[in-house]
């Protein structure tokens, strides 16, 4: 079936009096204007029936072309026929005939139609074009993971403009703030598409100057006695949070924050024991992992408009995000302590 363009074409009647004056209290002219009831609204919907039967000669063969009844031909026509108040076809042994006045709106027809036909083409193939730019909204924890594998996909596809934004606040992809998301949490929006695409598991880890220093705990259920980086009220339904809630009882918290990056960096500085995501903690030289556990888990979601899902420059960007966490799928998962956190 055809796809169609819903345009609304208004064409003014004008009164047979050219203008329509009026005047103010002291009589003078203030303008003229052609009359605002006079207004038609045409549908381009119609015109392509109109065009389809004057192509095909008949309502039927004009039904099978547009994938439709021949019903909703003949109901389309009749609207139009309506709305211009002329006939357009008269009925004959061979079938449609155009009128004088069909004749005369043919050509106008059709060239419209190609213009419209010619838009469609503008966009379709720019949608098919693996360029431009394309809006990713990512936390600031995961922000710096992707700027470094971004490369990689700047390789592959050169005319691609990717812009990151960072934070820890979600950005509305229904108000067009970014193109795509990678969220750590549930989507609750109905009219957008999300897919998970993998589990970031939390562990504890340590600065190697603090590990020397005081050694590490005898049970990750047990800091009582150790230095503690924990975080505000912001960052504490993470999975890290919540830990620290739980078992960081006789603990001395040093100081809370509401940034997982910086408890990263307070950790490596020798401040304390942090509790943080797994694919940041393996990739840092000087952080200890305490404990081959996984401590907690969070489901990390890709999400995308409806509208953007099809895009070719947007597609090509989520292709790359999904390939990235099944490559890297045990260093999210926290599964299998990396080469940094054996000493």
């Amino acid at each position: 079936m055809a796809s169609f363009v819903r345009v609304m074409v208004v064409v003014a009647r004008w009164p047979r009096e050219a203008l329509c004056r009026s005047r103010d209290r002291a009589g003078t002219i203030e303008g003229a204007h052609p009359a605002c009831d006079s207004a038609r609204v045409l549908d381009w919907n119609d015109f392509r029936y109109f065009l389809a039967i004057a192509r095909a000669g008949s309502l039927a063969a004009a039904a099978r072309e547009m994938g439709v009844e021949h019903t909703t031909v003949g109901r389309r026509l009749s609207a139009l026929e309506s709305e211009l108040g002329a006939r357009l076809f008269l009925r004959g042994p061979d079938g449609l005939t155009a009128t004088e006045a069909g004749r005369g709106i043919l050509t106008l027809a059709q060239d419209i139609a190609e213009r419209f036909e010619a838009i469609e083409r503008r966009v379709s193939g720019a949608d098919d074009r693996i360029e431009g730019t394309v809006r990713v909204s990512i936390s600031e924890a995961i922000s710096g993971y992707f700027v470094q594998q971004f490369t990689a996909l700047r390789a592959q596809h050169p005319g691609l403009d990717v812009q990151i934004s960072s934070g820890n606040q979600s950005a509305d992809l229904m108000r067009g703030e970014a193109d795509l998301a990678l969220r750590a949490r549930e989507v609750t929006e109905p009219d957008l598409l999300a897919r998970k695409v993998s589990s970031a598991g939390w562990s504890l880890y340590a600065g190697c100057d603090y590990v020397a220093r005081r050694g590490v705990p005898a049970a990750p259920e047990d800091l009582r006695g150790h230095d503690v980086i924990g975080f505000d009220d912001s960052l504490s339904n993470t999975p890290g949070g919540t830990w620290l809630a739980a078992h960081a009882g006789g603990a001395n918290v040093i100081l809370r924050g509401n940034s997982i990056i910086a408890a990263i960096n307070a950790a490596i500085c020798g401040v304390g024991i942090c509790a943080v995501p797994c694919f940041l903690g393996e990739k840092e030289p000087r952080l200890r992992r305490l404990t081959p556990r996984v401590v907690g888990a969070r489901d990390i979601f890709l999400v995308v408009h409806p509208d953007l899902a099809r895009v070719a420059r947007v597609r090509a960007v989520m292709d790359f995000l999904v390939d990235l966490f099944a490559r890297d799928a045990s260093l999210w998962s926290g599964a299998e302590p990396g080469p940094a956190s054996s000493g």
